[in-house]
């Protein structure tokens, strides 16, 4: 008797666990994408001499097999379509790898709109990249060729589970060296170092062939951090006039900022090659806490699994550091930063600075793959030409990451490609009319793509998987955070 109830208990308990699998397991993809294709009378855009050229591509194999000159008008599938390189978010972030198995949806989201490399600006507990990477070289689920910094390079108390503490310019140094040797892409540099450690890690990542981005730690200013590549313009505030230690107010707090500072910061970007990567659509998404319930039924929010909308992202119990957020800070803060971000980044612009386009989705109501589009539209609106737009966000950025060969059209070749109804390098709203993607010579419909966002939704939509979701996502929320509260 005794056994007959152990055995009925184990399948009880065998049950719940395939029904849990089930319920939180990915979508079987049943969409592969193509190796041997042709790309017949296509407009193909060379960002670089902002030209192009009508074309013919075979691809075999994943390679670009023969190139031909295209007709002007043809009844072929592509005919007069206009073809670019693939574009890269330049500051881009996955969520860790646990039961929820969110990364190979993120990973889709980004190559759904069209984002062929990413990125990592760090990897918060240092699961998501090794996943995320086997995965797509495996063909378990799609997604961008991902570069990564790993982990966060920081000293005292450590705000991400994937950090090195230094304490001392020697131990910055040997930070980097340990990174090189893991394979790193690039180095995070971020919160409570000294001048003195900022200079050993960069002086040390030069040496390694490593590129620096960072934050600008808090109470520095950005000439003194001197970071080769400065994330979100922090540092452009004097520290003196911030309410506080927070990302928010080191985001926001610009009211003191006026036109000289701007042109000193401009000065000095230029005669110390500094780079920025200013992730203006992480700030302007903020916006939409001024009307949450609306914000919550915004198209690109609603991508999102219901626990990102109301509980990573509530403006109560979400992200600690975005709690509270008052309606007359965002329009005397946030809105006014804003304007003053993009006065100084057309000012970077005409100067000749570089410039990369980056996310930093997952921040409130930054989606993976939409917001890098956002970031484009606000590049504009700051004063930049659609096609030099396109150039930053595609052939400068593929360059900052040692990618030159996925822009290379020439036989042999692997190339990342976007494939568009419209032109989108003359009239950014043209994004819209994506119609494939080619990513390391492998070939994607939209449509197909599109398809399987929509399985992962519905996926997400089912009762128990949005009940375990959201108990899952509070715990991840607080362990992820716990040391995040400014």
């Amino acid at each position: 008797m005794k056994q007959k109830i152990i055995i009925a208990l184990l399948c009880v308990i065998a049950g719940f666990i395939l029904i849990l699998w089930r319920s939180l397991s990915y979508p079987v993809i049943g969409i592969y994408p193509k190796t041997d294709f042709v790309l017949d009378h296509v407009r193909v855009f060379d960002p670089d001499r902002k030209s192009f050229s009508r074309l013919s591509l075979e691809f075999r194999n994943n390679r670009i097999f023969k190139i031909r000159k295209g007709k002007q008008e043809s009844s072929a599938e592509f005919s007069g379509m206009t073809v670019t390189p693939g574009i890269v978010d330049m500051h881009a972030h996955l969520p860790p790898h646990n039961l929820l198995d969110l990364i190979p949806y993120f990973s889709l989201l980004y190559l759904s709109h069209g984002v062929t490399s990413i990125r990592i600006a760090g990897d918060i507990d240092g699961t998501a990249v090794p996943y995320a990477k086997k995965g797509i070289e495996e063909g378990t689920f799609f997604g961008p060729k991902i570069v990564s910094c790993d982990a966060f390079v920081t000293s005292g108390v450590p705000r991400w589970k994937n950090s090195i503490i230094v304490n001392s310019p020697e131990e910055a140094s040997e930070a980097v060296r340990a990174l090189k040797k893991k394979g790193v892409d690039c180095i995070k540099s971020y919160e409570n170092l000294s001048v003195s450690m900022i200079r050993a890690l960069v002086e040390t990542a030069n040496k390694e062939g490593l590129p620096v981005i960072g934050h600008v730690p808090y109470g520095m200013t950005y000439e003194e951090s001197k970071i080769p590549d400065v994330q979100h313009f922090f540092g452009i505030p004097r520290p003196q006039s911030l309410e506080k230690d927070s990302v928010l107010n080191r985001g926001a707090d610009w009211g003191d900022v006026n036109e000289k500072l701007l042109n000193d910061i401009v000065k000095f970007s230029i005669e110390n090659k500094i780079a920025n990567t200013p992730t203006l659509v992480a700030s302007d998404r903020l916006l939409l806490f001024s009307d949450y319930e609306s914000a919550k039924k915004d198209s690109a929010v609603a991508l999102m699994p219901r626990f990102y909308r109301e509980v990573v992202w509530n403006p109560e119990i979400g992200i600690p550091a975005y709690r509270g957020i008052k309606k007359e800070y965002l329009k005397d803060h946030v809105q006014s930063a804003i304007l003053k971000k993009k006065s100084l980044l057309r000012k970077l612009f005409l100067a000749g600075a570089t410039l990369h386009l980056g996310s930093d989705a997952q921040q409130p109501f930054v989606v993976p793959g939409a917001s890098l589009y956002q970031e484009m539209n606000l590049f504009q609106e700051a004063g930049i030409p659609p096609y030099d737009v396109w150039k930053m966000a595609t052939v400068d950025s593929n360059r900052a990451i040692g990618n030159e060969a996925s822009f290379s059209i020439q036989e042999g070749a692997s190339p990342d490609l976007l494939i568009f109804r419209e032109d989108p390098t003359t009239d950014l709203t043209k994004t819209s009319s994506l119609y494939a993607v080619v990513s390391q010579g492998k070939f994607y419909l939209k449509k197909d793509l599109d398809f399987l966002v929509q399985e992962f939704r519905e996926q997400q939509s089912k009762l128990l998987f949005e009940q375990l979701s959201m108990f899952l996502g509070k715990l991840a929320l607080e362990k992820q955070t716990k040391e995040f509260k400014h």
